[in-house]
């Protein structure tokens, strides 16, 4: 427990000590050092931050136009995409009016082949009854003789 005379030296004593820190006349060397170094160290940090900004604001602009760049290659990527589309339906579309004037070329050519080889029939039919003679009642045989030459030329 504590006295009421052991109050008041505790009392007394934190007085002393306070009127003692407060009476003592900071040294301007000391003060002095610790306010030019804040102060550089400040100088410093305000360098560096406008150093931050500006590259800040530097890479703002860059980013700017990078999406400016990308917006615009997405749009020519958009408008080749659609011209690939239709280059690719105008190929699919040509190619099968290839096919279809294809088989037609195909079929023309199967008919003209028949047409030909029936012509050439035909014309053989007509050549060999051409050479046939008339007289189908008098046959020569082929074991018969000739006619004489003077009887060809009456």
């Amino acid at each position: 427990m504590m006295t009421r005379s052991h109050k008041a030296l505790g009392f007394v004593l934190v007085m002393l000590v306070g009127a003692w820190g407060c009476s003592k006349v900071p040294t301007s060397t000391a003060a002095g050092d610790k306010n030019s170094s804040q102060e550089a160290k400040t100088k410093r940090l305000d360098e560096d931050f406008r150093a931050a900004a500006a590259a800040r604001d530097q890479f703002r602009l860059r980013l700017l136009a990078a999406e400016e760049k990308l917006a615009a290659a997405e749009s020519r990527g958009a408008q080749l995409q659609a011209q690939l589309d239709e280059s690719r339906a105008t190929l699919t579309a040509e190619r099968a009016d290839l096919k279809a004037r294809t088989n037609e070329r195909d079929n023309l050519a199967i008919q003209y082949e028949a047409f030909r080889k029936n012509i050439k029939s035909l014309l053989g039919q007509a050549e060999s009854s051409l050479n046939t003679p008339a007289n189908s009642g008098n046959p020569t045989s082929p074991a018969s003789p000739p006619p004489p030459a003077s009887a060809l030329s009456n």
